[in-house]
């Protein structure tokens, strides 16, 4: 059997448009176009606006306005995809489940030799999952609607997450399942830490979500790269092209995200010491 071979996943919605998602040119144009809007139409950053909750930390006037609709419609959109990650989680954890324990060898079950993760739960929702990648770009549409600036490392996040899932789910690499798994999870808390933000709740916990996302990094690349150590785990050259995309992604946006907790929580502590002096 060729793995490399562009195989049909059944069961899933519209399967007339499954050759165009995994088509490579659909999720590089697709990023490519987003990446390049975001950078005509971010705002400066002498003119941004902050949000609600950064204003708040900072202690300054400058926090972005919405309508009654856009905060529906934010918490809505919030609210779905943490929905969304939950249910996906729930059932690749079955999954992962029953795939470890039927009896298979240690060996067989990690590396997946007879497909059973992916024909029990990892080839669909792994494909859902990586069309969700598309849906969340709307998050940057809403900060730069509010007036507020994209980061570098929202857009970098956004557009290399379709490209790295289309690589898994395109040539079935089994460590695909990481990136599925522990980043449903977490999705599922940040959404709806973002939908109780935006009606104006403050739960607290934000640099321990950041905690979290960090930690999936670092766990999901030592993972992903055992594979290619683990004996005669990957099948074909597909396999070992897509965990060298998945990894060549995580590294610089763990980077990025621990920069990012370095510049936010620094700022923070700096500004609590000072209103404390």
């Amino acid at each position: 059997m060729d793995v490399d071979k562009l195989t049909a996943i059944p069961g899933i919605p519209y399967p007339q448009f499954y050759e165009f998602f995994m088509d490579w040119k659909t999720p590089v144009a697709i990023a490519a176009s987003y990446a390049v809007l975001v950078h005509i139409f971010n705002p400066s950053a002498e003119s941004a606006k902050l949000s609600r909750v950064e204003a708040k930390n900072r202690g300054i006037n400058n926090a972005s306005k919405s309508s009654k609709f856009m905060t529906a419609f934010v918490f809505l959109h919030n609210l779905f995809l943490s929905l969304y990650s939950a249910i996906t989680f729930i059932n690749m954890a079955q999954s992962m489940h029953k795939t470890f324990n039927r009896g298979s060898s240690i060996h067989d079950a990690y590396c997946d030799m007879d497909s059973f993760l992916w024909n029990d739960g990892l080839g669909y929702w792994g494909y859902l999952f990586y069309l969700s990648k598309f849906y969340e770009v709307i998050d940057t549409a809403i900060i730069i609607i509010k007036g507020r600036r994209s980061s570098l490392l929202q857009t970098y996040h956004h557009s290399g997450a379709m490209i790295t899932m289309w690589s898994g789910m395109r040539y079935q690499a089994q460590p695909i399942w990481i990136f599925v798994v522990f980043n449903s999870f977490i999705h599922s808390i940040m959404y709806m830490y973002y939908a109780l933000t935006s009606i104006g709740l403050h739960p607290p916990g934000k640099r321990y979500l950041t905690t979290l996302q960090i930690s999936q990094f670092l766990v999901g690349v030592s993972t992903a790269i055992s594979y290619t150590i683990v004996p005669n785990c990957l099948k074909s050259p597909g396999q070992q092209f897509a965990v060298a995309v998945n990894v060549a992604y995580l590294l610089p946006l763990t980077y990025l995200f621990v920069d990012f907790a370095r510049k936010t929580y620094g700022k923070r502590k700096a500004v609590n010491t000072k209103k404390s002096e």
